[in-house]
């Protein structure tokens, strides 16, 4: 039979053996189903070239065999000779293309007819064809004296023909020994970069599939080659590899590379992709083009969120433009399903942040359209924390002339900068942050401040403090009290928390030195911005009896609006036109005003005839269909002409809405009762 050594020993495994199952055979050569169906056509065209019966598969996976073939192979040697090894013509051209793009040396014709054994004629006639099969990957096979063969073309076009490659000639029987014959692969290497990928599996709790574990190890050694020389992708990725740096995924592919000596930091990006993607395409890069669309889409979560939280947001253009330039690391983390750290995501929880995060969850429609999948929670708190420093930034605060000034240096992308700055204004407040930048732009520019805040040391006159990314309790601790010594900020005889402290230890036992220290800590460190103070008027302070109704009968929209309105026009809170303006811009119940599914929050501009802050509150015993189909039990008609007052009223209602209180409140038969709760759910709230 004329048969490569391959399909021929599966042949003869069949003559000799013709009661094997499919499955037997697939698991003893190391076959898919589809390498036994490619094997068993050719055995067919060879044995109907010779004008015998074919092999038939019954439905059970078993084969018929007929006494003519038993008869004529039965008992032919097994054993695999390498001399006798032949290619199909198909088989020859893409080994003759892995060959090109894997070689490290000059390659020939007379390299081809030497490794292929066939004559010159066939090897020309099977480069024409090669020539011809890489046009669709807009590449093109040439040939000079000086070079050799060589595929000219785009990098990033050859890599996708080289995984190709790859994958068509793994469904061969010994399709990886061949990979690793003309691929002129180290065995050591495939061995160790195996193990590794291993290891990222366990890493990551996920299990490649049989084909792409086959393939990636020999795909990774290819493309590192590759690079190694100087054949790199042209395209850039929009970000650095630092901006990855801080999820598990790109960590644990980092043990499959760490060793690659030469690689460009966008080689590496690309290396990470592609050992965590199934199939890396350049429709899922960030092109100039997805830039702008993306843009669009954030454009869209901030008029979501003016409108959830009933505010106008000064400055879009600066936010939208700081979004962006966190949305680039941003977009491939949510793509790939690569996973922030949560450490840090937790570390920085606080109420009022949360509250804000909330209302960016509800505001997050547009993002989850644009990735076709929910969005991870800790890419919504960064965006948080941006649009809670921008309104922060944007507050009517004049800073003291007196007050100290710093700038923030950090390399590491601007995700882990602003995570940096909440962490430094929390701890001090005293310290009016002017800016974060990277060490790049700190060198292009002269800065008038007193203080710098740098992740990395800087070659500087200016007083540099030195803080980690992420800062443990002690670490803060030391920090604030260099800080103030520094700042001539701290008198010997001033009252700190580590004094009080000293006295206590020497006149009292303490069972918890730590708690009380943090306790003290807290007590002496003010809260830093406008937006997570709480001395404006609570929620309780602005619901007496007289703003609560209940509804126990069955309500519209309208009616439940208008008898709202009542008490808040009495109050001069609003005016009759703010009304009007609220049902003529949502008719029925908007999905986009309700709070966490629980709390309908109607409102609209304060140049609407806003002219106070305050709210009323109604319980409709029977329900209100939002425009969706969701039954909402409360709702609460907010006026405001204040953005400030309003911001601390929506955290609050948003916390409300999160809590089980919600439940107890919808079920109160009387006003004095739901006053009762709400009081009772206010103190808990602003006692934390």
């Amino acid at each position: 039979m004329n048969l490569e050594e391959r399909t021929n020993q599966l042949f003869l495994e069949l003559v000799n053996n013709p009661q094997i199952s499919s499955s037997v055979l697939c698991k003893k050569f190391e076959l898919t189903r589809g390498q036994l169906n490619y094997a068993l056509k050719k055995i067919n065209d060879s044995l109907q070239e010779q004008q015998l019966a074919s092999i038939k598969r019954t439905k059970t996976g078993h084969f018929i065999v007929s006494g003519e073939i038993l008869s004529t192979f039965k008992g032919v040697d097994r054993e695999p000779s390498r001399s006798t090894y032949s290619f199909s013509s198909k088989e020859r051209i893409e080994l003759i293309q892995l060959r090109i793009l894997s070689k490290e040396d000059y390659l020939s014709l007379n390299h081809f007819i030497d490794e292929l054994k066939v004559s010159r004629n066939t090897i020309l006639r099977d480069l024409k064809e090669a020539a011809q099969g890489i046009k669709k990957y807009d590449v093109a096979l040439k040939y000079t004296r000086k070079n050799g063969y060589f595929i000219k073309g785009d990098e990033w076009n050859k890599r996708k023909l080289l995984a190709n490659l790859l994958t068509n000639l793994a469904e061969l029987y010994h399709g990886n020994e061949l990979i690793i014959r003309f691929g002129n692969i180290d065995r050591e290497m495939v061995a160790t970069v195996k193990k590794r990928v291993a290891l990222v599996e366990e890493d990551l709790n996920v299990q490649f599939t049989d084909e792409r574990i086959k393939i990636l190890p020999l795909l990774i050694i290819l493309i590192i080659r590759r690079a190694q020389k100087g054949k790199l992708i042209t395209y850039h990725f929009q970000i650095n590899d630092l901006e990855l740096a801080d999820t598990k995924e790109y960590q644990a592919a980092d043990r499959v590379i760490w060793d690659s000596e030469g690689l460009p930091e966008n080689e590496r990006i690309y290396l990470t992709m592609l050992l965590l993607t199934t199939n890396l395409s350049r429709a899922d890069m960030l092109s100039a083009n997805e830039i702008d669309h993306m843009r669009t889409v954030l454009e869209a979560v901030i008029e979501n969120f003016e409108k959830i939280a009933g505010i106008n947001l000064e400055k879009k253009e600066k936010l939208l433009d700081r979004l962006l330039v966190h949305m680039r690391p941003a977009y491939y983390r949510i793509k790939f399903h690569l996973n922030l750290q949560t450490k840090f995501y937790q570390e920085n929880k606080n109420e009022n942040l949360f509250s804000l995060f909330y209302l960016v969850k509800e505001a997050s429609d547009p993002l989850e359209h644009y990735f076709g999948q929910a969005i991870p929670d800790p890419e919504l708190f960064f965006i948080s924390l941006f649009i809670g420093s921008h309104i922060v930034e944007n507050s009517d605060i004049v800073p003291h002339e007196s007050r100290k000034k710093a700038i923030i240096v950090c390399p590491n992308g601007v995700s882990m900068a602003i995570l940096l700055e909440n962490t430094l204004k929390n701890l001090l407040p005293e310290v009016d942050f002017v800016t974060t930048m990277s060490v790049r732009e700190f060198y292009q520019n002269s800065h008038k401040v007193d203080f710098i805040f740098s992740a990395v040391p800087l070659e500087t006159k200016m007083k540099v403090f030195v803080v980690n990314n992420y800062l443990s309790d002690e670490e803060k601790k030391n920090l604030r009290g260099r800080f103030l010594q520094s700042a001539s900020l701290l008198q010997t005889r001033s009252v700190t928390p580590d004094s009080i402290l000293s006295i206590t230890k020497k006149y009292a036992d303490i069972k918890d030195e730590d708690g009380l220290y943090k306790a003290l800590f807290s007590l002496f460190t003010p809260k830093e911005t406008k937006i997570l103070e709480k001395k404006r008027p609570h929620l309780i302070d602005l619901l007496d009896e007289s703003m609560i109704h209940l509804f126990e009968e069955e309500e519209d929209w309208s009616c439940v609006l208008s008898q709202l309105a009542k008490p808040l026009k009495r109050n001069n809170i609003i005016t009759d036109k703010y009304l009007v303006e609220l049902k003529k811009e949502m008719p029925k119940l908007p999905d986009y005003i309700i709070l966490r599914n629980k709390i309908a929050l109607p409102h609209t501009i304060p140049e609407a005839g806003a002219l106070s802050v305050g709210v009323s509150l109604g319980i409709v015993k029977k329900g209100i269909i939002s425009e969706t189909g969701k039954k909402i039990y409360t709702v609460i008609l907010l006026g405001s002409n204040d953005k400030e007052e309003h911001i601390d009223l929506i955290f609050e209602l948003m916390s409300l809405a999160g809590s089980t209180m919600i439940a107890e409140i919808e079920q109160a038969r009387s006003v004095i009762e739901i006053r009762d709760l709400l009081k009772k759910f206010s103190e808990a709230y602003w006692r934390q």
